[in-house]
């Protein structure tokens, strides 16, 4: 059965949808065409915009392929004679090359068929590797492209409205997913609160085992286990609860919980959140204290995207990271943040879409409708460490905290 044969009607029309929705953008941009390419799946940006299916069901791709789609006219597609169907969901006309040379001259046809000397296509590319999230197109490829008369600029806003943006029903099963992965960690928290108390025994590794059996009593999946990290490993941003060095928890510590996960089913958008509480009658000031600073640029994060949006005004990634990063830096803990403000949330816990970073990163992509992120600024000591983590949405013009009540203080679980 050829490819061709394989693409149903609907698949068809949803090609010709996406293809509609790129060129408007282009237009709105002026930028002269999107040109796409992949390399046996190098490319996960580049096969979620043109909606290449996985698995057995989708094309075997194994060949390089490039999908021009130009602001006018007939899209262009550039297949390999192995794979000529890769394609045929989309529109456009084909040139099918076999050897090297014929992949170099079906380039210079394909970008030859965009107007004006050297016209600019944008690719995963990001000069100077500033966005290392979106560079997922090799240099050597570049070079071929500008070879072929284009000038390579950077895909990074077309990715962040085509792949980086939630459709209206992942919306949707973002929520549903986060009010379960919210009540499991409430749970986790009132599981060492009895053990505790009663002191029965209870460590980081067993407590966490106990959260991955609730999450798959509730169908969800997760790339890894869930953090849970007592007193001093909560200090280590990136603290992996293994065996090794596992920590009973007792009466006294401070604990901290990062869980995330998704439904098992295609499509599926994960939810990811950080809680802390106190296994005591009481909070020390101390850790009081800097749980408030991070609940601070935590919000302060959160308002300036709200801001920006009731405004009418553009709101970048960086210009998050900036609002957390000032207010945490203004009450003396700045070389205490040790990461980004946030992360992009998709199918993928850690996805393709704008991220909250002006430190790691210099994310200039902007927060669009369909935009999930993570909010998360952290204190990281030497004896304990503060987190603080919620999913902001931007959906219908407003910025969302998707599951709440969120965290306003630390409590205290034996009080």
């Amino acid at each position: 059965m050829s490819g061709s044969d394989r693409v149903s009607t609907a698949g068809r029309e949803a090609g010709a949808d996406r293809v509609r929705r790129i060129q408007m953008a282009l237009r709105e941009d002026g930028i002269a065409g999107w040109l796409l390419f992949d390399f046996h799946g190098s490319n996960p940006i580049a096969r979620s915009v043109v909606g290449m299916i996985s698995g057995p069901e989708g094309p075997k791709t194994t060949r390089r392929w490039f999908y021009l789609v130009p602001a006018e006219g007939e899209p262009v597609k550039v297949v390999h004679r192995i794979e000529p169907g890769a394609l045929d969901h989309l529109p456009g006309r084909a040139i099918v090359y076999l050897t090297w040379q014929e992949l170099r001259d079906g380039l210079r046809e394909a970008v030859a068929c965009v107007p004006g000397s050297e016209p600019a296509l944008a690719m995963e590319y990001s000069p100077g590797a500033a966005l290392p999230y979106l560079s997922r197109v090799d240099a050597g490829t570049v070079e071929l492209v500008r070879a072929a008369g284009a000038r390579v600029i950077s895909s990074a806003d077309l990715a962040q409205r085509f792949d980086g943006a939630l459709a209206p029903e992942a919306r949707a099963d973002h929520r549903r997913t986060g009010l379960v992965v919210n009540g499991i960690i409430a749970a986790a928290f009132g599981r060492a609160r009895d053990l505790v108390r009663a002191g029965s025994p209870l460590s980081e590794v067993s407590l966490q085992a106990w959260i991955l059996e609730r999450l798959a009593e509730e169908g969800l999946v997760a790339s890894d286990p869930p953090a849970v990290a007592v007193n001093e490993h909560a200090g280590d941003p990136h603290f992996a609860t293994r065996p090794e060095h596992d920590r009973p928890l007792r009466r006294g510590d401070f604990l901290l919980i990062d869980a995330w996960g998704k439904r098992s089913a295609p499509g599926s958008v994960y939810a990811d959140y950080t809680q802390v509480a106190m296994l005591d009658s009481s909070v020390p000031d101390r850790h009081a204290s800097i749980f408030a600073v991070v609940r601070d640029a935590r919000d302060a994060a959160i308002n300036v995207v709200r801001r920006a949006l009731r405004a009418g005004t553009p709101i970048r990634g960086c210009d998050v990271d900036d609002a957390a990063r000032a207010v945490v830096r203004d009450r003396g803990y700045g070389e205490r943040f040790l990461h980004r403000t946030g992360h992009s949330i998709g199918e993928e816990v850690h996805a393709n879409g704008v991220h909250l970073d002006n430190l790691e990163t210099r994310d200039e992509r902007r927060l669009i409708d369909g935009t999930l992120v993570s909010v998360e600024p952290g204190i990281y000591l030497e004896e304990f460490g503060v987190r603080s983590e919620v999913n902001l949405l931007v959906d219908g013009g407003e910025a969302i905290v998707t599951t709440e009540p969120y965290q306003r203080e630390i409590p205290a679980l034996l009080a």
